[in-house]
Parts: C-alpha cells; sequence; structure tokens
C-alpha cells in the first residue's frame, strides 16, 4: 500500500484577529463529530435538502450520517493511520448548476474526495468538474443509465438502472404491453427519460402509448386536469411516479375519477411512503419497486434507523442504499491505501465490494461492481402490489454494462 502522505491531511482551520490563515484548510461544519487521536475523513453530499423535495434529499442524507456513525463506532484505519469520518452536507434545491459549486467547494474548502449527489441533473454538473484539476470521485445516487453512458471514470453510480425494471414491469401486468399506456409521470429530466424509455418498449410489445400529460410534481397541486385529460384515452395501464406524495395524490384522483386499471410506478416512488399519503388501496393493482419490509433481515436496521432519528417514517430504498454504499467507498481506501487518490480508490472497489462487513448490508446490497463503475445486485427485487394489497416480488437482472 502507499505510504500515507501528509498533503492529503486537511485539520480544522482558524482565523486569528488579523483575519490570517494559521492552520490547513480543511474538513470543518458538518455532520458528526471528530475523535481524539484521528484525523478526519470528510465525506461530501449535495443534494436539495431544503424546498418542496426536500424528505429525499434529507432520507438520503440520514442514510449517509447513520454509515458514518456506524463506520466510526467501528473505526476506520487506513494504510496504519486512523481516521474519524465526517459528513458534509450542502443544499443545492436540486438546481445542477449550484451542484457543481457546492462540490468545488465541498472538494477545495472542506478536503473531500468522495461526493454523494442523489439527483442526475446534479451528477451530470458534477461529472463536468470531477476529473479535471481537483479530482473527485462521485457516489451517483440516481437510476438515470446517462450516468453510466457518460463513461466518467470517477463515478460509481450506486442503485440499479431503471431500465432493469421496464420490461419486468410491463410483463407482469395483465395486459403484457398490449394495451393503452396513459403518461403522467414527473416532467423532470429523470421523468422524461423513464418516460422515453417506457414507451419505447411498451410499443416494442405492440402497445399503444397516449399523448404525454407529464406535469410538474414540484409545482402543481391540482392534479384533476391532467388526470382527467389522460384517463379521456380510456388507458389500461398508466405510468405515474415522482416524488412519493404527489405520486400518491395522482394515483388517488385517479381512482376518484373512476379508473381501475394498472399503474406503472417509477423508481422515485416508494410504496411505503405512498401509504403514507392516500388510502393504501388506491395502490392495488400497480407495480413498482419492493419495500425494503419485502427483504430478508431488514427489520433490524428499520429499528435502528427509526431509533436513531426518532422517526415514525417509513424507511425505504433511498435510505437503505446509500446507508449501505458508502461502507464499500471505505473499504476501497482501505485496499487502495490511501484517502486522497480517487482513482486508485475507483480501481480497489471491485476487490473492496466482498469485502464489506454483512452487517451494513441492508437490501440488494452490491456484489459486485462492473467495469463501467456500477453496484451490481442479485438480490434486486420489485413488487406487484394485488388486489387484497398483498405485495407480490418478482426477481429484476441487472443487465452489464
Amino acid at each position: 500500500m502507499a505510504p500515507a502522505s501528509s498533503s492529503r491531511l486537511r485539520r480544522s482551520f482558524v482565523l486569528v484577529a488579523s483575519g490570517s490563515l494559521v492552520a490547513a484548510l480543511a474538513a470543518c461544519g458538518g455532520d458528526g463529530g471528530g475523535g481524539s487521536g484521528s484525523d478526519t475523513l470528510v465525506i461530501g453530499y449535495s443534494a436539495g435538502i431544503s424546498g418542496g423535495a426536500a424528505e429525499y434529499g434529507l432520507n438520503v442524507q440520514n442514510g449517509l450520517k447513520m454509515a458514518v456513525d456506524d463506520l466510526n463506532a467501528e473505526g476506520v484505519e487506513i494504510d496504519g493511520k486512523k481516521y474519524t469520518l465526517k459528513l458534509e452536507s450542502l443544499d443545492d434545491q436540486y438546481q445542477p448548476s449550484t451542484t457543481g459549486t457546492n462540490a468545488q467547494r465541498l472538494v477545495q474548502k472542506d478536503g473531500a474526495k468522495i461526493v454523494f449527489v442523489p439527483h442526475a441533473g446534479g451528477i451530470k454538473a458534477a461529472q463536468e468538474l470531477n476529473t479535471t484539476r481537483d479530482k473527485f470521485l462521485i457516489g451517483a445516487y440516481s437510476s438515470d443509465p446517462d450516468i453510466l453512458a457518460a463513461k466518467n471514470p470517477l463515478t460509481v453510480m450506486i442503485p440499479p438502472s431503471f431500465t432493469s425494471y421496464i420490461d419486468p414491469f410491463i410483463d407482469k401486468l395483465d395486459t403484457k404491453g398490449k394495451g393503452k399506456l396513459g403518461l403522467l409521470t414527473t416532467s423532470s429530466e429523470f421523468g422524461q427519460e423513464w418516460t422515453k424509455a417506457a414507451t419505447k418498449t411498451w410499443k416494442e410489445k405492440g402497445g399503444q402509448v397516449q399523448a404525454n400529460n407529464n406535469i410538474d410534481y414540484g409545482s402543481v397541486s391540482d392534479f384533476a386536469g391532467p388526470v382527467s385529460k389522460t384517463l379521456a384515452g380510456k388507458p389500461d395501464v398508466i405510468l405515474v411516479g415522482g416524488p412519493s406524495q404527489p405520486t400518491a395524490l395522482i394515483i388517488e384522483e385517479a381512482r376518484k375519477q373512476g379508473y381501475k386499471g394498472a399503474f406503472m410506478v417509477i423508481d422515485q416512488a416508494k410504496f411505503e411512503e405512498m401509504e403514507e399519503f392516500t388510502d393504501p388501496k388506491n395502490l392495488n393493482n400497480s407495480v413498482g419497486i419492493a419495500p425494503i419490509t419485502e427483504f430478508d433481515g431488514t427489520e433490524d436496521f428499520i429499528s435502528r434507523y427509526k431509533k436513531k432519528f426518532s422517526s415514525d417514517k417509513p424507511v425505504n430504498a433511498d435510505i437503505a442504499l446509500n446507508y449501505q454504499s458508502l461502507p464499500v467507498f471505505v473499504e476501497a481506501m482501505k485496499e487502495a491505501g490511501t484517502v486522497d487518490d480517487p482513482q486508485a480508490i475507483r480501481d480497489a472497489m471491485p476487490d473492496a465490494v466482498g469485502k464489506v462487513d454483512d452487517k451494513f448490508k441492508v437490501a440488494f446490497a452490491p456484489d459486485s461492481v462492473s467495469a463501467g463503475g456500477h453496484f451490481v445486485s442479485h438480490g434486486l427485487k420489485a413488487a406487484y402490489r394485488n388486489d387484497k394489497g398483498e405485495y407480490e416480488t418478482f426477481a429484476i437482472d441487472q443487465p452489464k454494462e
């Protein structure tokens, strides 16, 4: 392993009365505490943690916070040196330009060599920066396949690509893709990419696709009009999804207007969260990603999370997948023998992923890392919620990149 370099160690800075900088620029502020006898290792995070979709950003943040605390409790030693992990979080309100600014600040000011970003636009903005002078790894939490298509050597994509779900979702529904598909997803870039891919597959399977009635889930509160327009075409299946709360309300509105068909729910929305915002019966005859309660051995993680954050809210995949991803990055640092060489850390990931302690694995934990930098799990499942309100899970295969 490479010897530890003093240049990699950034310590807390102190401004004296004259305003001069008397200590090295370092990890500062943020979440989680330092510890005596160890150096601070900053993990960066840029997301929308305020505003209309803040719940999602906070879920991801909490998953990372919990991982930081559990790893620190275990002890982090890399190349013979002890470190205390620290999560440094900045709000970008889902504005990609702000994500880029935040990433630069986290790297240049706070010394982060890994920055987690949980939205496609922000990830793409960070990819324009992370292989230049200030190199850093991106922990990319978005299922948009364009993230991998960019072939950025310092990006690691955490969740399965949404393309993994489309064929199995369609095949699970009664129409088998030969009926009419209505379109009501979020109008975000992510929603449009999902819509484009799903409609292509639907047509290839012999089905018809109606006009695109995608709407801005963040700014529109009266869904009656778009839902009515969609139902006028008498769809057999409606593609729907965005943040969980508005997704649930759109499904509720469709049921109120008499729709009895199926819903195909994009992976941004989570069943366990949607159940909180509508009568769960409205979600029957829908297909989406499986709640983590449908995976064996998740009870302890859910219990620990709720106790730690004094939360009664559902624990979902956004929390679990980010919790279990950070230990892979840390294990890769151990394998590479460095905390400040992003390429060496990235190159060590295929070996590191199999050495992460099982206690950090929650639901469809990664078994390997593809050549393109994608976590791959053989335990991935989706779910169909039947007319009895029961979840019928089925396996999902991740394609090789």
